[in-house]
């Protein structure tokens, strides 16, 4: 019980801490500033739904190089690895640079 309600506490303060970054991101790139709560929900929807689709795109791609293409696992979780890794970072980047 006590585990459940440190990892809610501590998903709370992380959430927190994204939106005052992604503030403070916004505003070192003279992006207007926009309310909290708009933010927040950037956060949230980013954090939900976009890695959610990224995430599986990529054990989705991890699978088909593994067994359909006869890649071995380890250069197939790396590839996989890879490619999520550059699509988050590219999609924050926009949420980022959005207006």
């Amino acid at each position: 019980m006590f585990s459940l309600l440190t990892d809610v506490v501590v998903g709370i303060f992380e959430f927190i801490v994204d939106v005052v970054l992604f503030r403070g991101q916004r505003r070192k790139r003279d992006h207007g500033d926009r309310a909290v709560s708009e933010d927040a929900s950037e956060i949230a929807r980013f954090d939900l739904i976009t890695l959610t689709y990224i995430s599986l795109a990529s054990v989705a791609l991890m699978f088909f190089l593994s067994f359909i293409a006869g890649v071995s696992v380890g250069w197939s979780v790396a590839v996989g690895i890879a490619v999520g890794v550059v699509w988050g970072v590219w999609r924050y980047m926009q949420l980022v640079n959005s207006p």
